[in-house]
């Protein structure tokens, strides 16, 4: 075996295998006394920690784009003393930042707590869990490094962007945004304490676009700006490096219908976790547009700086604003299909068969969209720059599009109602989780 690929084998694992039990002793070891009992931060600090860890994200996303473009211009992979060049050192200014902003978070939660007598950490984080989240995952992108050059100096310009090194360092970047909108949601709660029962959620409408000029309604743009950031990492480690001018090497290899899927696939999984961490009338088309606003402000700043930057990635506006239409549809807020009235009257035992018809419409409402758009652009304008894309991979794409969407749906709409619902109040958070995952309230 390589000596080198050991090393950065052994240095990710042992990283990964700390954190891990670091976030089970924080989050989920058993403890004798309640994390009721300890002080959470205000909302103005939590407001401000999570100002302050965007600036983070926002230059891991900057960088990471970046990065591609710089691998694109130069046709090389740095390795070894050149492994630190601007865009890495961006994207770990990024991880950094966060990391020191959350350590004074924590800081922040520790010295009230020990004044009191709460001298348990593990009552503290989970008193304000995004705060120790966002430690864990920013000190995983820091420490990282050392593990992601020496795969850079193994690999050199060969180097495929599925390495372990960049999908760790995805879902940590990933995450990031989404615990700063956590944060967010956890600043509005303290300020609306009398509202814990049913928690005001942050809706975007265009009939309500005004509201954005208040200070909710900024706070709600942020919260979706945050979520739309989410998408960018996974984006460009899963389909950038189809995007580039000639795709060649490992990537011409691999079945072509793999790029419209893993962007159908990971956009339907971001999006649907968005809705209900920020539920809203146009919470998915929103968050689809930021991005594709954000994605083409950085395209520029990478032209700008780079010369060529990697092509607009597969466009799903359409397919999340059917998303959007199907799931409020399902849910019944007014807008009643025949299909959602059968539904009404199935007895609440059958509560499980109504969750996967909706699971089921959700996915293909997102799928024919997406489709409708994708695949034109690419046997039209992209067909020239990738493998040949037959008629069996149009089939392919929609059929795995749809059927992993629907795998998914559970775990993003469980994941995303644990975070939306995972706050402050404790107890509240218990008792609404049931019907986070469709399954009903008893008693």
């Amino acid at each position: 075996m390589n000596s080198l690929f050991l090393q950065g084998f052994v240095f990710s694992a042992l990283v990964i295998s700390v954190l891990a039990v670091l976030a089970w002793w924080l989050f989920l070891s058993p403890m004798q006394r309640s994390a009721s009992e300890a002080i959470a931060t205000s909302s103005s600090l939590s407001y401000t920690l999570a100002l302050l860890i965007g600036i983070g994200t926002f230059l891991i996303s900057v960088g990471g784009y970046w990065d591609a473009s710089e691998h694109v211009i130069t046709g090389t992979v740095p390795g070894g003393e050149d492994f630190l060049w601007p865009p890495h050192l961006m994207i770990y200014a990024g991880f950094l930042i966060a990391f020191l902003i959350a350590m004074g978070g924590l800081i922040a939660l520790a010295v009230p707590n020990l004044r009191v007598g709460v001298q348990d950490p593990r009552q503290w984080v989970r008193r304000d869990p995004y705060v120790g989240a966002v430690v864990l995952t920013a000190g995983y992108g820091l420490f990282s490094i050392p593990g992601d050059a020496i795969w850079h100096e193994l690999y050199g310009v060969d180097l495929t962007a599925w390495s372990p090194p960049h999908i760790f360092l995805m879902a940590a970047s990933s995450s990031l945004p989404i615990f700063a909108a956590g944060l967010l949601l956890n600043s509005r709660s303290k300020d609306e304490p009398s509202q814990t029962q049913r928690p005001k959620t942050p809706t975007i409408s265009f009939r309500r676009a005004g509201e954005l000029l208040s200070t909710v309604g900024w706070r709600n743009f942020i919260i979706l700006f945050y979520l739309a950031l989410a998408l960018n990492q996974p984006l460009i480690i899963g389909s950038i490096e189809w995007e580039i001018d000639v795709v060649g090497n490992y990537v011409a290899q691999r079945p072509i219908w793999l790029y419209p899927t893993i962007i159908g696939v990971t956009s339907f999984f971001v999006l649907t976790l968005a809705r209900r961490v920020a539920p809203g009338l146009w919470t998915a088309t929103v968050i689809a547009l930021l991005y594709f606003g954000f994605r083409i402000a950085v395209s520029a700043f990478a032209d700008l700086i780079s010369g060529a930057p990697p092509r607009l990635t597969l466009v799903f506006i359409l397919g999340a604003l059917l998303l959007d239409l199907t799931a409020r549809r399902m849910e019944g807020d007014g807008m009643q299909p025949p299909g959602a009235r059968w539904m009404a009257r199935l007895p609440s035992s059958w509560a499980s068969l109504r969750h996967s018809i909706g699971r089921l419409a959700e996915a293909g409402a997102f799928t024919a969209g997406y489709a409708l758009v994708a695949l034109p652009t690419i046997q039209f304008y992209l067909l020239p720059s990738l493998p040949p894309f037959t008629v069996a991979d149009h089939l392919l794409t929609i059929l795995f599009t749809f059927l992993i969407s629907a795998a998914l749906h559970p775990l993003a709409a469980g994941l995303g109602g644990w975070l939306q619902h995972y706050t402050w109040d404790e107890t509240s958070a218990t008792q609404k989780m049931p019907n986070v995952i469709g399954v009903p309230a008893k008693g």
